[in-house]
């Protein structure tokens, strides 16, 4: 029932409900000024920065992670038939990753008291979700492209992961790797930052906006552009005959194409 593409499509009405919505109403609510671009998202959950409505987005977020789940189901099951060992990576990844950030949202941000002994144990598991979910999501980018050699896949699915997954982790380790450089070089920081003060681009908050907008369009690709089971069935069937060609039904099955073939008019 879950991996029907109407049920698929009804949940991420649901997750965009669930996740935006949630998160755009507890910006509106937001005590200051929210402004996504310069902004993380743990802002909205701190009860520190939000004490009114941390607990919307919350809630939200942990529901959305739960809405994620059947895709997970979904994606091995589609994903196997190129790679078994990717879809597995893929799979396991997303799972832990779902995990990590339903106990990020548990684990609100703290900035006076600690917690389990660390102080920022909420940014170790945010950041640890979204690394997992950022390994889940490249293992089904490889499954995809073995899966468009062998016409498995689409290969524009290929490509349009490939982009919403690239782009977002490319500009996060090129931010991160900067600020790194300022903290190594000292010398540096000063020109760094001048040059990217006023630019999003340095700024973590729109980096974690983008990357939660790719997310969700990678699932809608998921459901999109996934080709049907029967499909994917013809196409198995159609490569094991190319790799067998002595097999019986498959000498059978090409001679009547070729009988129909020469009793087609010129």
């Amino acid at each position: 029932m879950f991996y029907r593409k109407q049920t698929l499509a009804v949940l991420l009405v649901l997750i965009s409900v669930s996740f935006f919505g949630t998160l755009g109403m507890a910006a509106w609510m937001f005590p200051q000024n929210y402004d996504w671009r310069y902004r993380v998202i743990s802002n909205l959950l701190s009860p520190r920065d939000n004490p009114r409505h941390y607990w919307l987005p919350a809630c939200g977020i942990i529901l959305t992670a739960v809405l994620m789940l059947p895709f997970v189901g979904y994606l091995h099951r589609n994903l196997k038939i190129a790679s078994p060992r990717g879809a597995r990576v893929s799979a396991g990844a997303l799972t832990a990753g779902i995990a990590a950030l339903i106990c990020a949202c548990l684990v609100v941000p703290q900035h006076v008291h600690d917690v389990l002994g660390a102080r920022r144990l909420h940014e170790f598991i945010a950041r640890s979700a979204a690394g997992l979910i950022a390994i889940g999501m490249l293992a089904a980018c490889w499954c995809a492209w073995k899966g468009s050699k062998n016409n498995l896949l689409q290969r524009r699915m290929f490509w349009t992961w490939s982009f919403v997954t690239l782009l977002p982790l490319t500009g996060i380790f090129l931010s991160e790797s900067l600020l790194i450089l300022t903290r190594l070089r000292p010398a540096w920081a000063m020109p760094i930052r001048s040059a990217l003060r006023h630019s999003v681009f340095w700024h973590l908050g729109f980096w974690e906006w983008l990357g939660s907008a790719a997310i969700f369009v990678f699932l809608c690709a998921a459901v999109l552009l996934t080709p049907s089971r029967t499909t994917q069935t013809r196409a198995i069937s159609e490569e094991g005959d190319r790799e067998n060609p002595e097999r019986p039904d498959y000498r059978t099955a090409h001679s009547e194409r070729s009988q129909r073939t020469s009793l087609q008019p010129l």
